[in-house]
């Protein structure tokens, strides 16, 4: 693993716990431990997030715009607000996850994703996934 990459990631997860509004625009966090941390209003704009693990992590009104979070680990995270806009989510995991009010998520994104009937979509998704949310 590169050194950059490297410490990037070991940053963010000794701060995990403080990282509430922190610039982490381009920041390379793939595979990072970020359970739990609050990341509310964080700016991930770009962020390398493949495999990262997000699980509980409070995401509210982040920019995860052209964030990569492919096979990202974002079950039971809070996500009101948050920026999706061309974030790349193939394969992340959002069972058990409230993303109805994310901005910038399509229905295309959503399907590249881990969904199922634990996950709450946007409601003008829920008639092209009927299988998808309560």
């Amino acid at each position: 693993m590169p050194k950059e990459k490297q410490s990037d990631r070991r940053l963010a997860e000794l701060n995990k716990r403080n990282l509430n509004r922190a610039n982490l625009a381009r920041q390379k966090l793939g595979g990072a431990n970020l359970v739990r941390a609050n990341m509310r209003a964080a700016n991930l704009t770009n962020a390398d997030l493949i495999s990262a693990n997000l699980s509980e992590a409070n995401l509210v009104e982040a920019n995860l715009s052209g964030a990569k979070l492919v096979d990202a680990k974002l079950s039971r995270t809070k996500l009101n607000s948050a920026d999706f806009t061309k974030a790349d989510v193939t394969g992340a995991d959002f069972r058990n996850t409230d993303i109805s009010m994310v901005k910038g998520l399509t229905i295309q994104q959503i399907r590249s994703a881990k969904v199922d009937e634990t996950t709450k979509i946007p409601r003008a998704f829920k008639e092209k996934m009927p299988n998808v949310g309560s």
